[in-house]
């Protein structure tokens, strides 16, 4: 296997708790005193910003903040394009995402769709940008680690009237007039430590800074209620939703034909990721009811080479595979595939509560909420 994969691997098992003995203990002591130190940084660069010893800027124009608090996936994007879409069905204002563009290969602002033409290729543009522009035709995306310069460009290009900021809860620069937070049901909490010791990018206690706490994947967690009890125990006053990714199509990359679903049935899978929640995606699958689902799987954001496509491919034959199934992340980055390849595209859906309610909040927020 491939050396960043075992290293991944290793450090989860670690983090997680599956991996004992000596040199863990010693290990995870190192750990610890390194989650203390950036501990305090998160902590005293939020106390600076909260005390006006930082200053933050404000837009011309509305800004809604999607995040979370756990390094990895927790479901923001899916989140940002089925907001966007909301927004847009709802009040038809004029939308536009910002997104730093992790990994993504553009320069500071580029424009990776102007809303009618996606302008930087995917690997350029990075998963997740490239993602957004390909699923929101109509709304404008762009890079930028400056999310104010950005936003301007938006405003000037495009008479934005709203910005959704793609994981934007750690960018204190900005003003935002709502953060939604998204937490992904199936591990929550990061372990309960700070980077490196566990996954939190933040301490719990910062959820009750949000507006709303978008709880993800609800479906796959057995938990939930306990779930629920700690977010109302951190931040009793912050309304909850819930969600749900929902599979809706199932196509050959380059194409747009549907097989449908129930192509999975009664077959034997071999499910290939390089995102951080996995396991999430083979439980999705097997909602689908296959014979059999064989993982392969990358940490986040994999570049997939020659090397790990041979040993995909290899391992597809090993396995019998009737079918290779990806994401819709992951796809982008296995053009070099020579077995055929198909894509489970999924969307955020609520439940427990209509998107009407939902979507009153935000408007709410929007329109008489003051900026937090």
């Amino acid at each position: 296997m491939l050396l960043t994969k075992k290293l991944f691997d290793y450090l989860d098992s670690v983090i997680s708790g599956k991996r004992k003995g000596l040199f863990t203990v010693v290990l995870k002591l190192s750990l610890f005193d390194l989650s203390l130190l950036y501990s305090g940084v998160v902590r005293l660069r939020r106390w600076l910003y909260y005390n006006d010893i930082l200053r933050a800027k404000r837009l011309p124009c509305k800004v809604i903040s999607i995040g979370n608090i756990v390094a990895g996936g927790s479901g923001k994007t899916p989140a940002a394009i089925a907001i966007a879409n909301m927004i847009r069905d709802y009040t038809g204002l004029k939308i536009a995402i910002i997104t730093r563009g992790y990994r993504s290969m553009a320069h500071a602002n580029s424009v990776v769709s102007d809303g009618s033409n996606i302008l930087i290729n995917a690997s350029d543009a990075g998963d997740e940008p490239y993602m957004m522009a390909h699923k929101l035709p109509g709304i404008p995306v762009i890079i930028g680690k400056d999310r104010y310069r950005s936003g301007l460009t938006a405003i000037q290009k495009w008479g934005s009237q709203v910005i959704i900021l793609d994981d934007g809860f750690q960018y204190l620069r900005l003003i935002k007039d709502i953060n939604i937070i998204t937490i992904d049901s199936t591990r929550p909490f990061g372990f309960n430590y700070m980077l490196p010791m566990g996954y939190l990018r933040e301490p719990l206690s910062t959820i009750k800074k949000a507006d709303i706490i978008l709880l993800t994947r609800v479906d796959q967690c057995k938990n939930l209620g306990v779930i629920k009890e700690k977010i109302e125990l951190i931040a009793p006053r912050v309304p909850v939703f819930e969600s749900v990714h929902t599979p809706y199509a199932l196509y050959a990359p380059g194409t747009s034909q549907n097989s449908g679903l129930d192509t999975i049935k009664n077959r034997n899978i071999l499910a290939l990721c390089g995102i951080s929640n996995p396991e999430s995606f083979v439980c999705t699958l097997k909602s689908l009811n296959p014979a059999r689902v064989d993982l392969i799987s990358f940490p986040d954001h994999y570049r997939y080479n020659t090397k790990s496509i041979e040993f995909i491919e290899a391992k597809a034959l090993e396995f019998r595979s009737d079918m290779i199934i990806t994401t819709e992340k992951d796809v982008l980055k296995l053009s070099a595939m020579r077995l055929p390849v198909f894509v489970l595209a999924i969307k955020l859906q609520l439940i427990g509560s209509t998107d009407r309610d939902f979507m009153s909040l935000i408007l709410q927020k929007i329109m008489k909420g003051k900026p937090t």
